[in-house]
């Protein structure tokens, strides 16, 4: 019993997967050695007057002489960002190495985000309006001036509501990002008439069809009884990248093979003829939960589906922005 309850406080906050330049003249950091150090380090940023945190993993230095792209990995509600490296076994950072990318990993306040939900009493980050696009924002600028970064290269990706929060960025900072990779999510119903990317930016989606808590056709987002926000369907968020990069809105389909024995499988949707090398791009995991496929499942299937082994998406991440 006491772990079920466990469980259920643990949804409550929103923790929905264990994985889950403009800048304001308030935002204050401590003074950071920036000698090039391999490895995964902690730094601290005052942010409209908030203790934030933020680690960064710079990979091996026979990259230190590249300008190098950042990856942004936003954890899910609840969740931090230790959490989601052990839940995806450090995937990324091993990533980091071989193809030589910083990644970035910074914490919600109080372990939420502020996706553009707007949902009183649930998350401070809500409720006093967090400008987590600035707080963001002003880590690129640290790193970009402590470090050769390619600013043409700079990528979000999330679970839950990291990647509502990864889809924000795509929408307020398009002019900074080149792409972005949302699990788990699409984009809050209330924030799509303020979303004027003005740029085409790539896109990859990784949802199932059988999420529990962000319904893959749309609708409000219920976590035991709690209404979190009206979100829009997979298939309408990705009609309204592929319109807004001049793609084709009839996609093409393949079918992945079926390798484990999981229940789950995987159709790629690829939108054809989109401007600007900008692709948009769906993986449909039939069968799977509001999970992180090729992860742990470190929360019960009942409350939270099944976790696809049929792609790491770590490495189909990495590949898709690979190629930008």
């Amino acid at each position: 019993m006491k772990t079920i309850k466990r469980i259920a406080f643990l949804l409550t906050l929103g923790l929905v997967t264990a994985l889950s330049i403009g800048c304001s003249n308030d935002a204050e950091t401590k003074e950071e050695e920036t000698t090039y150090t391999a490895g995964l380090i902690a730094y601290d940023l005052n942010w409209e007057d908030r203790d934030r945190t933020y680690q960064v993993y710079f990979p091996t230095e026979n990259h230190a002489e590249k300008s190098l792209p950042l990856l942004f990995v936003l954890h899910g509600g609840g969740g931090d960002a230790a959490g989601f490296m052990d839940a995806t076994f450090n995937r990324f950072n091993e990533l980091a190495d071989i193809h030589g990318f910083i990644v970035v990993y910074p914490e919600g306040f109080e372990k939420q985000w502020n996706d553009g939900r707007d949902v009183a009493g649930l998350a401070t980050a809500w409720d006093e309006k967090i400008n987590d696009v600035g707080f963001i924002t002003e880590i690129i600028r640290i790193l970009s001036s402590d470090y050769t970064i390619d600013s043409s290269r700079i990528f979000t990706t999330g679970i839950s509501n990291g990647g509502f929060m990864s889809s924000r960025l795509l929408c307020d900072r398009a002019d900074l990002f080149r792409g972005g990779a949302i699990v788990t999510a699409t984009l809050v119903e209330s924030h799509l008439g303020s979303c004027n990317p003005g740029n085409e930016v790539a896109v990859l989606v990784l949802n199932g069809t059988e999420d529990p808590l962000v319904p893959y056709d749309g609708g409000q987002i219920t976590i035991l009884g709690q209404e979190r926000g009206l979100v829009l369907s997979t298939d309408a968020y990705m009609n309204f990248w592929a319109t807004n990069n001049g793609c084709n809105t009839t996609p093409a389909i393949e079918d992945l093979p079926d390798m484990h024995d999981d229940d789950t499988t995987v159709q790629i949707y690829s939108y054809p003829s989109c401007n600007s090398q900008s692709p948009v791009t769906l993986y449909r995991i039939d069968g799977g939960g509001h999970t992180w496929p090729g992860a742990q499942q470190n929360i019960a299937e009942i409350f939270v589906g099944k976790t696809s082994q049929e792609l790491v998406a770590c490495d189909v991440i990495w590949e898709f922005f690979s190629e930008l």
